[in-house]
């Protein structure tokens, strides 16, 4: 229960800073490659992370710590963090940046 949300948090998270990098660093300028590749690259430091918060923690429900975890845990990351971002993050920083540019 606890290792879900974790992932889901994090999940996200990384929904959200990816709308931003697509936004405000790239201006709708990057290519979906490189959408994919950034994502990734952060999915697997978060699952690294979520790696050493559950066995340092213990809460994984009786999973053997195998580094192959991080690899599972990068997986799901990516995964969610799409819907994350599409329908939840995209319309707020869409909304956002619109406010901005009518200031």
């Amino acid at each position: 229960m606890i290792l879900s949300a974790i992932l889901l948090a994090f999940a996200a998270f990384l929904g959200l800073v990816m709308e931003l990098y697509k936004k405000s660093l790239r201006r709708d300028r990057a290519s979906e490659n490189e959408i994919k590749l950034v994502a990734l690259a952060c999915s697997a430091l978060l699952g690294y992370v979520t790696f050493r918060i559950v066995v340092g923690t213990g809460i994984d429900g009786g999973l053997n710590p195998t580094p192959y975890l991080v690899v599972l845990y990068t997986i799901v990351i990516y995964l969610l963090q799409l819907p994350a971002c599409m329908a939840f993050w995209k319309p707020l920083v869409k909304k956002f940046m619109e406010r901005k540019a009518d200031e």
